[in-house]
């Protein structure tokens, strides 16, 4: 019988980790995502390039390639990367594919947090929680390169640069992401100590931050350097 999956939490990376870990389990094969992208019988689903939204007609032509027999791997996976950027709309034409997929047939959602996604469709779905306790942000094969909120407020000027510069290597989704899990680790802070207007502070200059990076083509070094030169000490 078919299956679907709900990948969610973490950053890009540590879901795509468990996403290859989980067809990995589905096919029995070691695949990179590279060859996933060419194989016949597997589908990524993403926004077109005109479009923010993954609309009613994707999620529609979808469910007719998972009606379609496999072609050589034995079974049909549909893979929605961003399924956060799913419309209402094409999130409840999917319900009767996610409840009941064709016995050879598997759905891998993967979205940022389930707050992302209807009730409706989390319910039919397996979740994974691709969340690693333990490690930081930013990770780039085994290297680690992001790091906490909380251990960036205690670095020295001269370490905080050093930290914007290597980051800022990185994609520009990534970084966004890290400064998303700075702003839920600072609000934690600030619900055991409201009156913190420090955290306050910090928490507003990494919001403002981080939309500019999401909406504008501002130069992600030197945000990161504004950003973390500004913040106030733990």
């Amino acid at each position: 019988m078919g299956e679907s999956f709900l990948i969610y939490g973490g950053t890009p990376k540590l879901r795509n980790i468990s996403l290859l870990k989980l067809i990995a389990k589905l096919t029995g094969k070691e695949l990179t995502l590279e060859r996933l992208e060419k194989m016949p019988d597997i589908r990524f689903l993403n926004t077109l390039e005109d479009k923010k939204s993954i609309g009613i007609a994707e999620t529609k032509e979808s469910a007719k390639f998972l009606s379609i027999k496999p072609f050589n791997l034995g079974q049909k996976i549909l893979i929605i990367v961003q399924a956060e950027k799913m419309t209402r709309e094409s999130q409840n034409s999917l319900l009767k594919t996610l409840e009941e997929p064709p016995s050879y047939a598997s759905i891998i959602l993967c979205t940022k947090t389930l707050n992302d996604l209807l009730e409706t469709v989390i319910s039919r779905c397996k979740k994974i929680s691709a969340e690693e306790r333990g490690h930081t942000i930013i990770e780039s094969g085994e290297k680690v390169v992001g790091e906490s909120f909380k251990n960036v407020l205690k670095m020295s000027s001269g370490q905080k640069l050093d930290f914007a510069s290597e980051v800022s290597k990185e994609e520009k989704e990534d970084v966004v992401e890290m400064l998303e899990q700075w702003i839920k680790e600072s609000r934690g802070v600030l619900l055991k100590n409201p009156g913190d207007a420090e955290m306050v502070k910090n928490i507003k200059l990494v919001i403002a931050i981080k939309n500019d990076l999401e909406n504008t083509n501002t130069n992600l070094k030197l945000n990161l350097e504004s950003l973390i030169l500004h913040l106030g000490h733990d």
